[in-house]
């Protein structure tokens, strides 16, 4: 979806011209539409409700051949969520009418309480977003391909000089954050056997210019780094695992952060296997790593949007498949994570905390981070916890827990805290190895037990654990997402990023 801002009197002609309405009050678009939003509110049709589309279609001769409107509701309820939904709906609606091109006009009043900057970014994520569709291989037909609305024309009315740059530069905002989510979604909706770890390093290495620089360390240097958690995990499969080292330097920065992602690009739970019905869907366990992977994608193309950090941002992927042959790990083999840590693999399909463990190792090993972020799809049970609207955090610093909760909030991608005591910690001790990698059954607390192992390995440094397990996929449609991939987590991370 490409986004043209444009003066309000050009968005006022063409095919399709939409615009928001609140609660049913006329929307003041200026002379040019002066007569059409007239005919529209004496037709008794001009209504606000939320998400609620009417097209009136106009006289030949008039500037544009569809005035549009779509429903915002009450306008104390406006929030940047109604308003990249409202904005998605708009796409989508285009896209019904078969128009490649399409205008959108943003009245002050439309923007309810929000910032102008806030607004701005959720529209423009709203329509990049909801025009998302992703292209499975398909066998060709030959036939045309079904016109939609590619670009938008995009302009607001009644805005202070002030406000039209603020939203300006959110929408600039947004339609990075938007792309980087749409980069994330195709990696995450790729089915394995396409999306490998090599294919995802192929990816990383692509980003790399300017600012980012990508390595990418094979099995033989893991090895030599004693890797032996992130290898155990890898010795299944014929697809060789990836480290894939991301660093995005910031001039003047004094010290580095550490975002780390779950790279399971096939998840079969080893010998310990899952059960077979949507065992299809383990395509997903690289959701941490298409967050990861987002985020940088942002970066490199200008995501910061000013704003500069007061560190280095570092990513690392473990990147991996976990499946079954002659050499796959057994329940109760015992490996050695790079840092000296001896674990009990009790079950083969813990195996996202075992690649994990050895990418923070290696960061805090190269990069002395001054904080870590890791981003899993990791336990079943944070699904069962909390659903798949709201991701799972827990971890050993408050400050920068609430940092990335309050980035989430920002996003409209909301977190729940979940404890990390001692007590958990305990339950992660095992008789035959410093560690095992799930607790007792006589337990429960399955994410808190993930949480609790990967806090072995990050040590003393302030730390953040997300359990995207439930927000991954299946979540609920929100119009600018309509199943598969969420890509979530991406714009919390961008949020984060900006406020170091």
């Amino acid at each position: 979806m490409k986004i043209r801002r444009v003066p309000a009197a050009a968005a006022s002609r063409g095919e399709a011209v939409f615009c928001f309405v609140v609660n049913g009050r006329p929307p003041q678009l200026g002379a040019p539409l002066a007569a059409v939003v007239a005919a529209a509110e004496a037709s008794g049709d001009l209504q606000g409700k939320f998400r609620e589309v009417t097209v009136f279609r106009q006289p030949a001769k008039a500037a544009c051949k569809r005035f549009v409107v779509v429903g915002l509701g009450d306008a104390d309820a406006v929030d940047t969520e109604k308003l990249r939904r409202a904005a998605a709906v708009a796409q989508a609606s285009a896209a019904e009418l078969g128009v490649p091109t399409f205008s959108l006009l943003v009245t002050a009043a439309a923007l309810g309480k929000v910032a102008a900057a806030d607004a701005g970014q959720a529209i423009a994520e709203g329509l990049g977003l909801g025009a998302y569709k992703y292209a499975p291989p398909r066998r060709p037909t030959g036939k045309p391909a079904k016109v939609v609305a590619a670009s938008c024309q995009l302009a607001v009315v009644g805005l202070g000089k002030r406000d039209e740059v603020a939203f300006g530069r959110g929408v600039a905002a947004g339609e990075i954050a938007a792309a980087a989510t749409v980069f994330a979604r195709d990696l995450e909706n790729q089915p394995s056997n396409l999306c490998t770890p090599t294919a995802l390093a192929r990816a990383a290495k692509r980003l790399a210019g300017g600012p980012l620089r990508v390595k990418v360390l094979d099995r033989r240097q893991m090895a030599k780094l004693s890797m032996g958690a992130l290898l155990g995990v890898a010795r299944g499969s014929s697809e060789p695992p990836q480290l894939i080292v991301l660093e995005y330097r910031v001039p003047g920065a004094k010290g580095n952060v550490c975002v780390v992602g779950k790279g399971l690009t096939f998840d079969t739970g080893g010998i310990s296997i899952k059960p077979a019905g949507k065992m299809d869907e383990m395509r997903y366990d690289m959701c941490g790593a298409g967050a990861v992977l987002g985020l940088f994608h942002a970066l490199r193309h200008g995501g910061l949007q000013g704003h500069k950090p007061r560190c280095n941002l570092i990513g690392l992927i473990a990147a991996t498949e976990n499946t079954i042959g002659p050499s796959a790990q057994k329940p109760g083999d015992v490996v050695t994570a790079m840092d000296g840590h001896t674990i009990e693999v009790l079950n083969t399909d813990a195996e996202g905390r075992l690649v994990l463990a050895d990418a923070i190792c290696y960061g805090k090993k190269f990069f002395q981070p001054k904080q870590i972020v890791d981003l899993a799809t990791l336990t079943g049970a944070v699904v069962t916890a909390l659903g798949h609207e709201v991701a799972g955090i827990m971890g050993n610093d408050q400050k920068v827990i609430d940092a990335v909760i309050a980035a989430g909030k920002a996003a409209d991608e909301p977190l729940w805290q979940l404890p990390l005591w001692d007590c958990h910690k305990e339950q992660m001790k095992s008789a035959f190895a410093d560690l095992a990698n799930i607790n007792g059954p006589q337990h429960g607390n399955g994410s808190t037990a993930g949480g609790a192992f990967l806090s072995f390995f990050v040590g003393d440094t302030p730390w953040a654990h997300l359990d995207i397990a439930g927000t991954a996929y299946g979540s609920r449609s929100r119009d600018y997402y309509k199943g598969g991939a969420v890509g979530t987590a991406v714009r919390t991370l961008l949020h984060w990023a900006r406020a170091l």
